[in-house]
């Protein structure tokens, strides 16, 4: 899916949103408006438009659109925004609807706000009066970043303010727009479409199941009983996103019910994309209009206002807008899915010619303040007031959120990790999506993918985690066997059978993600993990640096827990020297040997704090420098030494990020989140080859980034820690309620 703008002369307006052209059948709010505005503004400013494009093809825009944006690639959005801060555009209209963008409920369009630097105000097309943690959330951001949010009905004014605690100041209510057209009597189209001498019933729009259509044609028996002449025109197409999910199977059903009903003569579907003008003529044609919608919490339906705005007597369901635009006799309310009172409700109007003409006028002069040269002028003036007000180069920073949020997070899940395991444990391998089972099980993925499920299960509390760190846990106890560190097994084949010895960062890697076990973990897996952990501890400080890190993380995890475990932190002081030593040279990071190198800025921050050494917080800041240097503050992650291929590494992003989490939990240092903002960014695309490392369809993330695109494997390694990055984002986002 694309969005799409377009740059012309002297100072500009862009706006940004839904842009379906003219062959959809209706013109979408985006188009029309920026049309209005266009001619209201005459030569004074070029208008720019965007549009979200729901196919891989796209439509036939207009010369007015230029730059498209893939709707689910993030990095295409700040592509944009840098397009408008570049060109003329002094002010961007943003049309915002939660479908419309990509990311969780439509979460990219943060990115383009963050990069932008025009003035803004938002046109807001859906506002849910109980939204959802992440609704809520991303309208508070986007609210943050403009200068008005405009609404269309006063309800919605309402809800902004209730249920979002957004301040009427910041708030506009402009109507939505309709085209000026005169009152005429329905007669003077119907000959054109064949329907002269009926009454003429019409639901227009692009065909989804929440129309309720289905309950319209059941109410037409009724109708003819009383008034034979009578037909509903069902105009427009199926939307096109239903259409590649379902086919055409709604519109076929409500096809056998015609048949069923024997209502051919007096249902007619026009499944077809109109022009405006063909549009306006068979709303001119019929006599009632009627949205029997199933959804009650829409804010706004431009199909209604236009239908008014032609002067229709209207009935409909009460949802939000209808009850606001039909209120004082302008329309007729019935219950939803309720084809009882569609009928009376109907036959009502038909039975009284004069109660529907009045109805009809009613309706028409009550929209006369809404025709689009209206409705262009209030929003030229709120953006020649945006322009006064805000400085196009030097945005309010201060007002925009300049942290993580757990709507900003690709929700962690756990669907790929379970995918490449069994009743063993997780694969050491994947090819593509698919468990590599010839390599068996290795201790070392059982370790990571523990501390990923142990810290999902302890934010999600579902069966699936808690079934994933068991099946670890035992397959870890299984590879030690009885005895102790230096004799456990590395792996186990595909039939069961130990292969090889540990090293000792296996066994690093074991004691991390017991001690977070029992420290985070349930209790009944505590306990075990507790034997073990005290099972495999070394008497003698450990040789290589990468496994004393390890430990140390274990060790600390432990003593959260278990703070007066003397033996313990007497471990964990001991495997300093060797940590401290390997990080010592110049080049450290080249010669560490694995991708996991940020996690020294971790260990170092941990011993510190448990150990009340100055020292060695002096040494954490030395390497937080180092690292923003080597990873260009969080947004490069390449492999260190010999790398040919240009390997950019999840791993690496991963414990980057949780070694910076882990500072920002203790310290709330903001300066912190810019790295932290920009790995994650990495993970979704905003990388040198701007493609999303993350699977959003499987959950899984690919091993690597190399110089010709993604590695295709999705392996448990990479994965794993990439769930445990989006893990602890959202731990942060919602324990510091950052935005």
């Amino acid at each position: 899916m694309y969005q799409s703008v377009n740059i012309q002369r002297n100072r500009g307006i862009a706006f940004v949103g839904n842009y379906l052209p003219r062959e959809c059948g209706i013109a979408t709010f985006t188009f029309d408006l920026a049309e209005a505005v266009a001619k209201q503004a005459g030569d004074e400013q070029s208008v720019v438009v965007t549009a979200v494009n729901d196919n891989a093809t796209g439509y036939a825009y207009p010369d007015r659109v230029k730059f498209e944006i893939r709707q689910n690639n993030s990095i295409d959005y700040t592509k944009a925004a840098d397009f408008l801060n570049f060109s003329n555009i002094d002010v961007v209209c943003l049309q915002h609807e939660y479908g419309i963008f990509g990311g969780k409920k439509g979460s990219n369009i943060l990115g383009f706000l963050k990069q932008l630097n025009r003035p803004v105000v938002t046109t807001c097309h859906t506002i849910l009066e109980h939204p959802t943690a992440d609704e809520r959330e991303i309208l508070i951001q986007i609210a943050a970043y403009s200068y008005k949010l405009v609404v269309m009905s006063r309800r919605a004014f309402q809800f902004l303010e209730e249920s979002y605690g957004i301040s009427a100041e910041k708030i506009a209510f402009i109507p939505h727009g309709i085209h000026n057209v005169p009152f005429i009597d329905p007669n003077f189209f119907k000959d054109k479409f064949g329907v002269e001498g009926q009454k003429v019933i019409l639901t227009f729009g692009l065909l989804t199941r929440n129309k309720g259509i289905e309950y319209m044609i059941n109410a037409m028996p009724q109708i003819i009983k009383k008034h034979p002449n009578t037909t509903y025109v069902i105009l427009g197409a199926t939307h096109p996103a239903v259409v590649r999910e379902e086919g055409e199977s709604y519109r076929l059903g409500l096809q056998r019910i015609v048949r069923k009903l024997g209502l051919e003569r007096n249902v007619l579907f026009y499944p077809e994309f109109v022009e405006l003008n063909e549009l306006l003529e068979y709303l001119g044609a019929s006599d009632i209009f009627v949205t029997p919608y199933l959804f009650m919490e829409q804010i706004t339906s431009g199909a209604l206002a236009y239908a008014m705005g032609t002067g229709k007597a209207v009935v409909s369901t009460p949802y939000w807008h209808a009850e606001e635009l039909l209120d004082e006799g302008r329309g007729l309310l019935v219950p939803p899915q309720d084809s009882g009172a569609l009928a009376s409700a109907i036959v009502s109007l038909l039975d009284d010619n004069i109660s529907l003409s009045a109805m009809r006028k009613q309706a028409y002069l009550y929209c006369q303040n809404m025709v689009w040269s209206k409705v262009a002028s209030a929003y030229l003036n709120l953006f020649d007031e945006a322009r006064q007000r805000v400085n196009s180069h030097q945005i309010a920073v201060n007002n925009i959120p300049t942290g993580t949020t757990a709507i900003q997070v690709p929700t962690p899940k756990l669907n790929h990790l379970l995918r490449l395991s069994d009743d063993t444990g997780p694969a050491t391998h994947a090819i593509h999506s698919i468990p590599d089972w010839f390599h068996g099980y290795s201790l070392n993925i059982a370790a990571s993918t523990l501390i990923t499920s142990c810290k999902f299960h302890e934010i999600h509390k579902t069966s699936e985690s808690l079934q994933l760190c068991e099946r670890c846990l035992a397959l870890i106890q299984t590879l030690i066997g009885h005895g102790d560190f230096y004799s456990a097994a590395a792996k186990l084949d595909y039939s069961r059978q130990p292969q090889g010895h540990a090293s000792e960062v296996d066994l690093g890697k074991v004691m991390w993600s017991l001690g977070y076990l029992i420290w985070r973990g349930p209790a009944y897996l505590s306990s075990i993990a507790s034997d073990l952990i005290c099972r495999i501890m070394p008497e003698k400080p450990l040789t290589s640096e990468r496994a004393a890190a390890y430990a140390i993380l274990g060790a600390a995890n432990y003593l959260e827990r278990f703070p007066g475990a003397a033996a313990m932190k007497r471990f964990l002081v001991a495997q300093l020297p060797c940590f401290e030593k390997g990080i010592v040279s110049k080049d450290w990071v080249r010669t560490w040997g694995a991708a996991d190198w940020p996690m020294a800025v971790q260990v170092l921050y941990v011993a510190a704090m448990i150990l009340n050494e100055d020292s060695l917080l002096s040494k954490c800041a030395d390497v937080i420098e180092q690292s923003n240097l080597i990873t260009g503050n969080g947004s490069l992650f390449e492999k260190q030494g010999e790398n040919l291929n240009g390997e950019e590494l999840p791993v690496t992003a991963a414990m980057y990020i949780e070694a910076m989490a882990a500072l920002f939990n203790k310290t709330d240092d903001r300066k912190l989140l810019v790295g932290i903002r920009s790995a994650l960014d990495w993970f979704l695309g905003e990388n040198r080859v701007g493609e999303s490392l993350y699977n959003f369809s499987t959950g899984g993330c690919h091993d690597a980034l190399t110089l010709s695109g993604l590695n295709r494997n999705q392996g448990t390694e990479a994965t794993g820690y990439c769930q445990l990055a989006f893990l602890t984002l959202n731990q942060i986002s919602w324990a510091k309620g950052n935005a």
